[in-house]
Order: C-alpha cells, then sequence, then structure tokens
C-alpha cells in the first residue's frame, strides 16, 4: 500500500520535472518541443494524481 502512494508521487515529482522545458539548457530551439514535453509531463502529472486517489482501490497485478 505504501509502496503505491510513493510511487505515485514519483510520477507527479518526475512529471513535474519533465514539464521544464529542457530545450533551454541544451539549445534546442523549437516551439513543437516546449509543447511535447509539457503534454507528456501533464499527462504523468495526471497519471500519478489518478493513482495517488485510487490507489485502495486498485487490485495488484
Amino acid at each position: 500500500m505504501v509502496g503505491k502512494k510513493v510511487a505515485s508521487i514519483c510520477i507527479i515529482i518526475i512529471g513535474i520535472i519533465v514539464t521544464i522545458p529542457f530545450n533551454y539548457m541544451y539549445g534546442i530551439s523549437g516551439f513543437e518541443v516546449d509543447v511535447v514535453w509539457t503534454i507528456v509531463g501533464i499527462v504523468m502529472i495526471a497519471s500519478g494524481v489518478y493513482l495517488l486517489k485510487n490507489s485502495s482501490k486498485l487490485k495488484p497485478i
């Protein structure tokens, strides 16, 4: 039970980090790169929040 919550929190944190535009750090130019990383980050954050809220209802694999 605790492991599911820790994994969900890690997914949320990684999603927040991914949403930060890395292209400014590495010199990659292009608006499309920002959009792709932002969408990936938002999906990761949303899935982490969903798993965190529903971790008690999920059945183990």
